[in-house]
């Protein structure tokens, strides 16, 4: 990739609007791809319409993908890690220490972040629905998964009545048979996005469920599908998109949770320890 389209896609000129940022971030990390890629089938990737790739093509100062990938042929490319990469000389970094203190300073200033987001009406919004819900049903895919079921089974130590669904079944019937009302679907999701999760929150709301989506900046459908859309600043790791981020803000609404029950949490965990200890799950 060259240096001047790199410069480009990160401009704050070209991020200005979700569809900015979504095709930005799409070009960095897919900059190997491209000369596969027609800007229609780059549209129906991001969910957007083929005049919105042509706009911002044009905006970059292409007429098209085409004289786009022109210029990345006749450019200097290393896209392995020009893609996310913005050090030079990887390798002396690494052995001068300077590559993991970045890596650090970058999870660091992610994390800051967050208060903005802990502050949001929909932060409230999400925790006093976490706590009211009759169930709550958890659903994520592909990488963010572990991270989605890991906040489930610490979510079900605080309060009865939590699963985390992950549609084996083919039909989430356990969430949308309309056996119980005052169900919450807690979504997770972030770039790119699992073809199954826009479905899933669509269907749910048509159900009566109560949507509650955990994502990203990048999300353009998310206000669209959600009763509560909390949206997360992206990750914008040097190499690749970290979990941390997201890992933190669901500790923090487990902690929110915790502090709002008070005693109703320490007798539920009273009853899952004796439990435990029955079973034999965990040494004494």
């Amino acid at each position: 990739m060259s240096k001047r389209i790199l410069k480009l896609v990160q401009s704050d000129d070209l991020r200005r609007s979700k569809s900015d940022k979504l095709l930005a971030h799409y070009i960095e990390r897919n900059i190997a791809d491209l000369p596969f890629e027609t800007a229609r089938s780059i549209a129906q990737r991001l969910q957007l319409s083929p005049m919105t790739v042509g706009r911002y093509l044009r905006r970059m100062g292409f007429d098209g993908l085409d004289e786009l990938k022109n210029e990345l042929r006749h450019g200097s490319a290393n896209p392995a890690w020009q893609v996310k990469g913005r050090f030079e000389g990887l390798e002396q970094d690494r052995q001068e220490g300077k590559l993991l203190a970045g890596l650090i300073q970058q999870q660091i200033d992610n994390l800051t972040q967050i208060y903005g987001v802990v502050q949001s009406p929909e932060w409230q919004k999400t925790i006093d629905a976490l706590i009211g819900a009759t169930e709550v049903y958890v659903a994520a895919y592909q990488n963010v998964r572990g991270v989605a079921q890991y906040f489930a089974s610490q979510l079900s130590y605080t309060r009865p009545r939590v699963q985390f669904v992950d549609g084996l079944n083919g039909t989430y019937s356990e969430l949308l048979d309309g056996s119980v009302e005052g169900r919450l679907l807690f979504l997770h999701d972030v770039r790119r996005f699992a073809a199954k999760a826009r479905p899933l929150a669509q269907e749910a709301r048509r159900a009566g469920v109560k949507v509650v989506l955990l994502t990203d900046e990048f999300c353009p459908w998310g206000p669209e599908v959600s009763d509560i859309c909390l949206i997360v600043p992206g990750s914008h790791g040097p190499l690749w998109d970290g979990a941390a981020t997201m890992t933190a803000v669901m500790d923090l609404m487990l902690s929110n949770i915790i502090v709002v029950l008070g005693e109703e949490v320490n007798e539920r965990v009273e009853t899952l320890t004796r439990l435990q200890d029955i079973f034999g799950d965990f040494e004494a």
